[in-house]
């Protein structure tokens, strides 16, 4: 495990790739209010190699979800700059997919409706989209539920049709939002367990947020924790486990202690 931190910065191991598909340079964002100006994110600055899995996490209001829209392109930052891959990022892009929180299912669509969404986006002919559509909902083992609308199969179905809309853009990076906070733990396991295995057979690059220590260690290669207040990194940690991984991994002794320091970072002092 490395580990880089510094009071008031912090100098990341991501920071220093030479070749990284992802470069969150100098970002800030804030807004004005009426006695001053809120600083959500101040600062922020890491990179992503192509194909890596990296997650951010860090306590509510740090900044987590706003940095992954300030990568989209669908939120501009107040100041810095995004690059992914060649380009600056000015504003979304079809080679990045996001994953929400939310599901943000068109209720009067079908499953692969909703899928056939991106499908449009991308200019697949009108005649080869159903076809498509049901290829992708396979991917994520929904292909038998592609005719029912989203009030009919359960929250945790909806979040994989919104990975399978996601996918169907065929995405150089994807980008998802706490997107198993919703679901029963049982059902969050499951899927932890099969976007390891999309992500390893598609290798593409993923940053991916969560409240979740233990499904960020799990699921990544590095985990970065942010601050609050104003919203900073104050650590970069590499996950060495090797790949695949297997769900008893997360009783090794190593992956506790990992584990832990996260916890320390996230709440300094609950120890002492």
């Amino acid at each position: 495990m490395t580990v880089s931190s510094a009071t008031g910065g912090v100098e990341t191991r991501g920071a220093t790739d030479s070749r990284p598909y992802i470069d969150v340079r100098d970002v800030g964002m804030s807004f004005a209010s009426k006695s001053d100006d809120v600083i959500i994110i101040d600062g922020l600055s890491f990179t992503v190699a192509d194909g890596e899995f990296c997650s951010i996490v860090g306590p509510s209001g740090c900044g987590k979800s706003t940095a992954l829209r300030i990568i989209d392109g669908l939120t501009p930052p107040t100041s810095g700059e995004v690059r992914v891959g060649a380009r600056t990022v000015t504003g979304p892009s079809l080679d990045v997919g996001f994953v929400f929180q939310q599901y943000n299912l068109l209720p009067w669509r079908t499953v692969a409706g909703n899928v056939a969404l991106s499908l449009e986006s991308i200019g697949t002919p009108k005649k080869d989209r159903p076809g498509k559509a049901r290829e992708w909902l396979d991917v994520v083992g929904l292909g038998h539920v592609a005719d029912y609308y989203p009030s009919q199969i359960s929250g945790g179905m909806q979040q994989r049709v919104g990975l399978a809309r996601a996918l169907a853009l065929e995405p150089r990076v994807l980008l998802m939002d706490e997107p198993f906070g919703a679901v029963d733990a049982q059902t969050r396991l499951l899927m932890q367990e099969q976007l390891l295995q999309i992500w390893e057979q598609r290798a593409c690059t993923v940053v991916f947020v969560t409240h979740d220590i233990e499904e960020a260690l799990y699921l990544s290669d590095r985990v970065l924790v942010m601050a609050a207040k104003p919203g900073r990194m104050v650590a970069d940690i590499e996950v060495s486990f090797p790949r695949p991984r297997a769900m008893s991994v997360r009783s090794d002794p190593g992956f506790v202690r990992m584990k832990d320091e996260i916890w320390d970072l996230l709440h300094p002092g609950h120890g002492a």
